[in-house]
């Protein structure tokens, strides 16, 4: 049994006057249309108020329960101050009006034209801008550029809180956020920066390349320095063309050097072709040289030992190398002719007979 607290009124105190309630008289009470119960203080709550501020209590509590994606990230703030981000999952935050919380997605690629506006999904025309468009080359002359820039967020926090941008509204992108004008300013700004340091050739045929990188990189130290939360990655140039006034010029001075390109890659091709065989003819030549060098130096080094050989023996018996030498002399002269040795005591007579008749033989005498 369930028994209320004692009635104030009354001299005789202890458990007179007192009702006793059971617990099914509270359940019949309650299905009564629960009056108020003096056992509650006579503060004029009923049980349904106090239960339904409970629920109440508990449903504002619950719907402070949200989920995150994979591809998403949270930013929560309290009292309408940013306070931390929450990751992919079952996260909690105070609900409103303590909390609130924006969810965005951070790996998206997101884009950006600058210079010309796409037609809208399904429509395949292109609106140029010449306002953006249009900039000075480094060298002054004009240009028409168009550029696509990719880019993510990669710090919602920064994304959502840091910058004051009008948005954009042709876009989708909120007021507030930076990827609206302050993107494009930055963009803009970036590019004609990296234009105007390059001259109209760089800009038109082979710069294309370092332009993009140099302009990604110019983008990035801005948006860091106004801790957008932007990681751009990639400036694409679509477009670069001269003024329609001088087009034509142009596309004559880029023929003129696509030209250029050909012909230089068709001596280049060449010169792989000829030189190794200019190589290896040198090579060749040079080898032989070096052959015959060596020949002409061994046989003047034997001829110097010989002659060397020679004066020893001349300095040995002079009357007889000299002798020897006349007689090779001789031979080298009358190469195959019969050959005769006058001695002294022939040469003394009044007639010395030669037997000229006597082909190939050699005689020495007086009479013969």
């Amino acid at each position: 049994m369930y028994r209320p607290p004692e009635d104030g009124g009354g001299d005789n105190g202890g458990n007179a006057g007192r009702e006793q309630v059971s617990l099914e008289d509270l359940i019949g009470r309650f299905k009564g249309g629960l009056p108020p119960l003096g056992f509650l203080g006579g503060g004029g709550f009923s049980l349904i108020v106090l239960i339904g501020m409970i629920v109440a209590a508990v449903i504002w509590v619950a719907s402070g329960i949200f989920t995150v994606d994979p591809d998403e990230q949270a930013a929560l703030r309290l009292f309408g101050k940013f306070d931390s981000t929450a990751g992919s999952g079952l996260n909690w935050w105070w609900p409103a009006p303590v909390g609130q919380r924006d969810i965005i997605q951070v790996t998206q690629t997101r884009t950006l034209e600058l210079g010309f506006r796409s037609g809208s999904e399904g429509v395949s025309s292109v609106v140029q801008v010449p306002g953006e468009a249009q900039m000075i080359t480094g060298d002054e002359n004009i240009v028409d550029v168009g550029a696509v820039i990719q880019y993510r967020i990669t710090d919602i926090g920064n994304y959502l809180f840091n910058v004051d941008d009008p948005g954009d509204p042709d876009r989708g992108v909120s007021s507030g956020r930076p990827d609206g004008r302050t993107l494009r300013d930055v963009a803009e700004t970036a590019l004609r920066q990296v234009i105007g340091s390059r001259t109209i050739d760089d800009a038109l045929t082979e710069g294309r390349e370092q332009i993009q990188e140099d302009t990604r990189l110019q983008m990035q130290n801005l948006l860091n320095f106004y801790r957008s939360g932007i990681n751009v990655i990639s400036v694409l140039l679509q477009n670069v063309n001269p003024p329609e006034e001088v087009r034509d010029a142009f596309e004559d001075v880029v023929v003129a050097q696509e030209e250029k390109e050909r012909l230089r890659n068709l001596a280049d091709a060449y010169e792989a072709d000829q030189l190794p065989r200019a190589l290896g003819e040198a090579k060749r030549i040079t080898e032989a040289a070096e052959g015959f060098k060596a020949g002409r130096i061994a046989l003047a080094t034997g001829e110097a030992e010989g002659f060397k050989s020679l004066l020893e023996g001349y300095l040995n018996s002079k009357d007889i190398t000299r002798q020897r030498l006349y007689l090779e002399a001789m031979e080298e002269i009358l190469p195959g002719t019969t050959k005769f040795v006058v001695t002294g005591e022939v040469a003394d007579g009044v007639l010395p007979f030669l037997p000229l008749s006597s082909s190939g033989s050699t005689g020495v005498g007086g009479g013969q």
